[in-house]
């Protein structure tokens, strides 16, 4: 449980934040990585513009070493690895039942020391360009990335986090090794190590670990954010439509008040158009959705915003219900002090549930450091939050200036 968990944390000489996690028994041993660098983060010091891709275009590239692959590497040691890249982060795991000590080092070998040459550049454009060729066909990505750009027009949030033929052509070595030494300086990640390790082992290798330190800061940017889009469709080779409902939430909230915004916004969804909202019901009843009907929030730093999507025959009164129905004054209707209280606990039960995995507390402590919350103490912000709270935000979300739409439509040609 969240109270009995202790986590040892210290930032070292070498600049490089280590959170530590023990527990006592366990067999299984996760650890990750996490640079705060992600695909928006388009911007060198001097403002010249990145390629789209190439946060994403490093990581696959960092596996490769003179003469080797860090995934073998793990492999000997019996470690799964991976890695993936979001918006504003990147991430580097592994998870083994053995030998943690040994694979820390793999981990930490593995985000150092790059090596960009122009001939195996080159060839990881072919293997990347194949996979977004890949992502084109699949309803459920085309239609994440055009709402995405209904949300955000023209901003690097609404592109491929791999990026698309033509950006990935940008991409050489020395753009790669620049944002590199840029984003990957140990100042601007965190390491998380959760199960039966000694803190002070954990402490001592990443200290001794040879890491090439570089001057300066990750280029920042002031976002002017454009005018929402009208919404769109576009016909695809589909059995059966799918529709996509946006809400742009724009917010200068930071650090704990933006993790605060994003239960508060996950609890509005959840009264409105969970599973067992009235809204939910009357949909299925309706046959207007499926089983593929689910909603996401998305709380960064200068992004916030809500998708609702889902499978549909009727994608015009798909538009139409949640545009009538997601509103202050139905929350209000329906959140009473009862309901509110009920969300509120299954969030910390599942804030809770998620102590007897090692990958959820590693993953969710790496990405809370970089917003400033100890993820022990995760419960009593989650506990703070009160019902005129998520009123309050509901009144300053849910309005229609912020709704935007994208339906696939099936190509009866």
């Amino acid at each position: 449980m969240a109270e009995k968990l202790q986590k040892f944390s210290k930032k070292l000489k070498n600049g490089y934040q280590i959170e530590v996690v023990n527990l006592p028994g366990y067999n299984q041993t996760y650890g990750v990585a996490m640079a705060n660098f992600g695909s928006v983060d388009i911007l060198l010091p001097d403002q010249k513009k990145l390629p789209a891709g190439i946060a994403h275009f490093i990581e696959h590239k960092l596996f490769a070493k003179p003469g080797y692959d860090v995934s073998e590497k793990f492999a000997e040691y019996g470690a799964n690895s991976n890695a993936y890249t979001s918006y504003t982060k990147t991430a580097y795991l592994f998870q083994t039942l053995i030998n943690p000590y040994d694979n820390l080092k793999v981990l930490l070998d593995l985000i150092q020391h790059p090596n960009f040459t122009e001939e195996n550049v080159a060839s990881e454009r072919g293997i990347i360009d194949q996979e977004i060729q890949m992502y084109l066909d699949m309803p459920e990505w085309v239609l994440e990335q055009r709402i995405l750009n209904q949300l955000y027009p023209g901003d690097p949030i609404a592109e491929d986090i791999a990026g698309s033929s033509e950006s990935l052509q940008k991409i050489n070595y020395r753009n790669l090794l620049e944002t590199y030494q840029n984003n990957y300086r140990p100042s601007n990640m965190d390491i998380v190590i959760v199960g039966d390790v000694d803190p002070d082992k954990v402490e001592s290798i990443v200290s001794e670990s040879k890491f090439e330190t570089f001057e300066g800061v990750p280029a920042t940017e002031a976002k002017t954010m454009v005018p929402i889009g009208e919404g769109g469709s576009e016909k695809m080779e589909l059995s059966q439509g799918r529709s996509s409902f946006g809400i742009r939430v724009d917010t200068p909230l930071r650090n704990d008040d933006l993790v605060k915004l994003q239960f508060e916004l996950n609890m509005i969804m959840e009264t409105l158009v969970g599973e067992s909202s009235i809204n939910y019901q009357e949909l299925t009843n309706q046959e207007i959705i499926d089983d593929s009907f689910s909603y996401n929030v998305v709380a960064e730093n200068d992004y916030c915003f809500i998708i609702i999507s889902g499978s549909t025959n009727y994608p015009e009164k798909f538009q139409q219900y949640l545009q009538k129905h997601l509103s202050y004054e139905q929350l209000y209707k329906v959140l009473d002090d009862q309901k509110f209280e009920r969300i509120k606990r299954d969030a910390i039960g599942a804030y809770l549930f998620a102590q007897n995995s090692p990958d959820a507390i590693a993953n969710q402590m790496a990405e809370l450091h970089f917003y400033d919350v100890n993820y022990l103490e995760l419960i009593h912000l989650i506990d703070s939050i009160k019902r005129e709270d998520v009123l309050k935000i509901a009144e300053d979300s849910l309005k229609k200036d912020n709704y935007t739409y994208y339906n696939l439509l099936p190509d009866r040609t």
